[in-house]
């Protein structure tokens, strides 16, 4: 369904159209199960899909305000989604590292810094769930370099749809992306 592999990056949901499979696959095999109640579950997959659809057009503008823009990223945690926005994501060793519970490289932390320093990327995205000391040093470098900081996250928040969860983090990245171009 989502064609991934093992050590692929497994925050799967940051793409709509992994979650839209995975909806339509439930609604299918719902009905198999449970056949009586089979056209229940087909217009509840439906009205699903319907759900995403502002998200999709959002993702879709910000496509077109936003493609190309650099950023740099502590952890792959926002990879799918900044891949449907166009986004070019920096430091991605490092970030690969910091999932893997592993070390970074002195050179990709170095890497990481001088793009912050030297304002190659124009938003810094971090997994607000994690506290390793090594991110919240670059998140501090970001600041002080005036580089806007938006927090991602691994899980949904309570009490808050998918929709509005993903909502909710591009309306932040959307607002640092346009502070950062002005």
């Amino acid at each position: 369904m989502a064609h991934k592999k093992p050590g692929d990056n497994p925050h799967l949901w940051y793409n709509p159209a992994t979650v839209r499979a995975v909806a339509n696959a439930l609604t299918v095999d719902l009905g198999i199960v449970d056949p009586a109640h089979r056209s229940d579950y087909q217009k509840a997959g439906a009205a699903f899909g319907t759900t995403l659809e502002p998200l999709d057009a959002k993702i879709a503008d910000m496509r077109k305000k936003y493609a190309g823009s650099p950023v740099t990223a502590s952890e792959p945690v926002f990879g799918y989604m900044a891949e449907l926005l166009g986004l070019k994501v920096h430091n991605e060793k490092f970030a690969l590292a910091i999932m893997n519970n592993a070390e970074p490289s002195a050179s990709d932390v170095a890497a990481f810094e001088n793009d912050l320093k030297g304002h190659k990327v124009k938003v810094m995205l971090y997994n607000a769930q994690a506290s390793e000391p090594a991110v919240q040093r670059l998140v501090q470098i970001a600041k002080d370099e005036k580089i806007p900081v938006v927090g991602v996250s691994e899980t949904e928040p309570a009490d808050t749809s998918y929709q509005q969860w993903m909502t909710r983090q591009l309306d932040a990245l959307e607002k640092a992306l346009a502070g950062a171009a002005s």
